[in-house]
């Protein structure tokens, strides 16, 4: 499949694998590769390193995906290949996170507990109340977690909804698509400092989008909101509130986030976290 989701013909496939540099088999991950020196529009390599450009620096090399094969012997070198393989690839992956800087991720953090459930296919698909027609899942869990925010958020058992999602990513587009079921000509109001799948979910959903100036500590700036709320007034308003954006950690201020919004006559507001 190509990117736009068209399936390439023989030739093509075979066109595009060719492109790719097939990586030998005792390359060393940890070991940046050095591409050649880039000399579109007179852009060349620094230090025998690619300038970055961007949109322009795409990866031209990877690992040789090969059919089974039924040799048992071949199988065996394949399997040894693939372990040393992934070995190089574990030593890089320590390597880095030694040096891991920029993003706010916990890896304070061990699955080890959970290597017995890796032999299943695990789906908790539809809605976690409800139960399933796939008996392979783990919603007692997933509906204990979303129990223990309720508990947190002070909510009765029969008072909320919800799922846990695959990342932050989803929660948003979800979240910010209630917003617009509920209000289907609201406007979104997010932080510059929000992240980036928020405005792009703006741009999935076809929603009028505003961003928000932001105070020195990243959290949202109530005093522009409040302007820019009264440039919309005939329009319902969708906020997204932080809880820690991606490059301060900022938190948003809910209490002024709602105080702002009554003092400037959106009364009757609801909430869906």
């Amino acid at each position: 499949m190509n990117g736009a989701g068209k399936a390439l013909r023989p030739a093509e496939a075979a066109a595009a694998a060719a492109a790719a540099e097939t990586l030998p088999m005792e390359l060393d991950p940890s070991e940046a590769l050095v591409a050649a020196a880039v000399e579109a529009k007179g852009e060349k390599a620094a230090n025998g390193r690619r300038e970055i450009v961007m949109g322009r620096n795409v990866h031209t090399s990877c690992f040789a995906v090969k059919e089974p094969d039924a040799d048992d012997e071949e199988t065996g070198e394949r399997e040894a290949t693939m372990a040393s393989v992934l070995a190089l690839y574990r030593r890089s992956l320590v390597e880095r996170t030694k040096h891991h800087l920029g993003y706010p991720y916990n890896l304070d953090f061990d699955y080890g507990a959970l290597t017995q459930l890796q032999h299943f296919s695990i789906n908790n698909l539809g809605d976690p109340f409800i139960e399933s027609n796939y008996g392979v899942h783990s919603r007692q869990f997933e509906v204990g977690v979303l129990d223990w925010f309720a508990r947190l958020w002070e909510l009765e058992k029969d008072e909320y909804w919800g799922y846990i999602t695959n990342c932050g990513t989803e929660g948003n587009l979800h979240g910010i698509l209630v917003g617009r079921e509920v209000f289907p000509d609201g406007i979104l109001y997010a932080s510059r400092e929000s992240h980036y799948s928020v405005f792009k979910a703006a741009r999935m959903y076809r929603m009028d989008c505003v961003k928000v100036d932001t105070l020195m500590s990243g959290e949202i700036d109530c005093a522009d909101f409040q302007r820019k709320l009264l440039q919309n007034r005939d329009k319902p308003a969708i906020i997204n509130v932080n809880i820690g954006t991606t490059v301060k950690g900022a938190v948003d201020d809910l209490d002024l986030v709602i105080k702002t919004l009554e003092e400037n006559g959106f009364k009757g507001t609801s909430s869906d976290i």
